[in-house]
């Protein structure tokens, strides 16, 4: 599969947004990694608003020459305009940059048995927005002045083809995915530049945060919710009381206990705000929570074990914040670009 597909379909099946962000995260040589262990062999619009103008030759019945007349040297061949796919702050994307990238993708999706279009995701579009974000980021970093010289880019590629070479080499990994050597040269200088701008502009977001340890209690009917609260403010244990009647099957039987998280961790964000202010062994009133498509409410009781005003993040959890410190910039950079799309995107 080729690399730079191995990493969005992988992250497209898990969640189906900010693919590009995700992609940016993972280092190219852990990625090849990856993707040889799922396989080392390929498993796998408004049209540009002017197209390139070519002079047509005036057919005509050529006067024969004298036999002893030199040789006309042949007319120059006309210069054909590229063709584009987008510009952004003026740079261009060109159209076979996109159409071989989308081939790719197209590619990537087939070897794993999806079709691309089948959910009706807009793919066309997610390649352009990728080759946008690739494009963006380059032009970040040369304002930063970083850059990738040619001599690591080439130390980057010995160590693929050496890694390569225990399957069945990397040319051949190269054709079968669609890459010329130039075009993967480029894509890794790409993704070697992107991890350095990902890790400036992520700089700043901490490995360690206040997070809370809870247990906690769910039910879904408010008479059930207020006789547990009154059993637990005359003493009842509240584990046991979780293990009995907590609906969450995954956390009552070890008694409601959620574990340590930060803020930003819950799905149900009313937990999350009781939990953090209530002190170690304090027990909530009742958290009701309406569920706005349903209707229905779910009743919670909480009880804060301890605090640590430092704890080390998880690794989700810490992926999490990464991502949107970096989608953050993303959406910055392109709130203050100017892109023209030459794309009219086929359904």
């Amino acid at each position: 599969m080729p690399i730079i597909w191995c990493i969005i379909v992988m992250n497209k099946m898990a969640k189906k947004n900010r693919y590009l962000i995700n992609l940016l995260l993972l280092p190219i040589l852990i990625v090849l990694v990856a993707c040889n262990d799922m396989g080392f062999e390929g498993e796998g619009i408004l049209s540009p608003d002017a197209s390139p103008v070519e002079t047509e030759a005036a057919s005509a019945t050529p006067t024969p020459l004298p036999t002893d007349a030199p040789t006309p040297s042949p007319p120059p061949s006309p210069t054909a305009t590229p063709q584009l796919a987008a510009l952004v702050n003026g740079q261009p994307i060109l159209l076979e940059e996109y159409e071989r990238e989308l081939a790719r993708y197209e590619k990537a999706q087939a070897d794993l048995g999806i079709d691309p279009g089948a959910n009706g995701d807009d793919y066309h579009t997610l390649v352009l927005e990728a080759l946008v974000e690739r494009l963006l980021i380059q032009q970040a970093a040369a304002v930063q002045g970083i850059a990738v010289s040619s001599e690591t880019v080439e130390m980057k590629m010995n160590e693929l083809r050496e890694s390569a070479n225990q399957h069945d080499g990397l040319e051949n990994w190269l054709a079968v995915n669609l890459y010329t050597e130039e075009e993967f040269q480029n894509a890794l200088k790409a993704e070697l530049i992107a991890e350095q701008m990902v890790a400036l502009i992520t700089a700043d977001v901490p490995a360690a945060m206040e997070q809370v340890h809870v247990h906690y209690i769910q039910v879904d009917d408010s008479d059930r919710a207020q006789t547990l609260l009154s059993q637990l403010r005359e003493g009842s244990d509240f584990s046991d009381l979780a293990q009995r009647y907590s609906l969450d099957q995954a956390t009552a039987p070890y008694g409601g206990d959620l574990g340590y998280f930060a803020r930003g961790s819950l799905l149900v964000p009313e937990i999350e705000e009781v939990a953090f202010g209530l002190q170690p062994g304090e027990v909530s009133d009742i958290i009701s929570v309406a569920d706005p498509d349903s209707g229905l409410t779910t009743y919670y009781i909480v009880k804060l074990i301890e605090r640590d005003d430092n704890r080390m993040l998880g690794a989700d959890l810490r992926h999490r914040l990464l991502q949107e410190e970096f989608g953050n910039w993303m959406d910055a950079q392109k709130a203050g670009a100017t892109i023209t799309s030459f794309l009219e995107i086929q359904d």
